[in-house]
């Protein structure tokens, strides 16, 4: 299996919004004051801006840890490690670091009394929920890309390429109706009645082709399930299938493989 490459999370604004949003909220923490109040007092915007620039550096912190951690421990690949690192080294770590920055507060501000410690300390677990919702936001974003890519990956595996001469010619797989072997050849037939010639065996389509959609109903044909029209059977277990495109010759299925055919075709 490739290894998948690490996402890529162009989020400069969501980052700078995130650290407004966290800002105000653990500035407006514990004040006992309307908003409208808030906005009138010098202190809020100190505490403001220095609430905004500790996000700042939380969340860089946590974003440079997980593109770091994207490479080498994918969420899918190695969930179980990969959570215990994610938590370490983005919930731990920052969290010590919060502590270091409210101890150096407390010094800066000379806070000796035990109700302005106390005080002071009952801030901590406000400011470790922005660090709690910016991995939870980092998380949430991995999953939103890696299904984006996954989709886009399907999509790519839904179109078969054909050589014809020295052109190579992409096929949607929903517009492929069957592929038959005569005289030597394979052909492959389209929607709008197009035939291709194709260099890969009846053997190797089968092994490429998706299985829900793309039945070999005989040594010669393999078909997508829209060409059926209708099948019968003709008395002796075998069905004989009437496709859309129309072929020139009787298309049947052998008694072995009738009943395959009936599950596959009511998927």
């Amino acid at each position: 299996m490739n290894k998948k490459l690490p996402v890529r999370y162009n989020d400069q604004v969501g980052r700078i919004l995130l650290c407004v949003l966290a800002a105000f909220l653990v500035a407006m923490y514990g004040t006992g004051a309307r908003f409208l109040d808030s906005l009138t007092s010098g202190s809020f915007y100190i505490k403001l801006i220095a609430v905004f620039l500790m996000a700042c550096f939380f969340i860089e912190f946590i974003h440079w840890i997980t593109v770091h951690l994207d490479r080498s421990y994918d969420w899918k690949e190695k969930p179980i490690f990969r959570l215990i690192l994610q938590f370490s080294l983005g919930m731990v770590v920052p969290g010590i670091i919060d502590f270091f920055f409210l101890s150096l507060y407390q010094w800066y501000f000379g806070l000796t009394t035990a109700k302005e410690i106390l005080s002071t300390q009952s801030a901590m677990p406000i400011m470790i929920i922005p660090v709690f919702l910016f991995n939870v936001y980092y998380l949430l974003y991995y999953q939103v890309l890696r299904t984006k890519e996954e989709k886009e990956v399907s999509k790519k595996d839904q179109t078969l390429l054909i050589q014809q001469g020295t052109k190579t010619i992409p096929i949607q797989l929903d517009n492929i109706r069957f592929i038959y072997h005569q005289d030597r050849l394979n052909y492959l037939v389209t929607l709008q009645e197009t035939t291709y010639f194709l260099n890969d065996t009846l053997e190797e389509l089968e092994n490429q082709l998706p299985r829900d959609s793309f039945f070999r109903v005989n040594r010669k044909m393999i078909i997508h399930h829209r060409a059926c029209q209708h099948f019968r059977t003709n008395g002796h277990g075998k069905l004989i299938l009437t496709l859309n495109p129309p072929f020139s010759e009787e298309v049947t299925i052998s008694q072995n493989k009738a009943a395959s055919f009936r599950e596959w075709i009511k998927k």
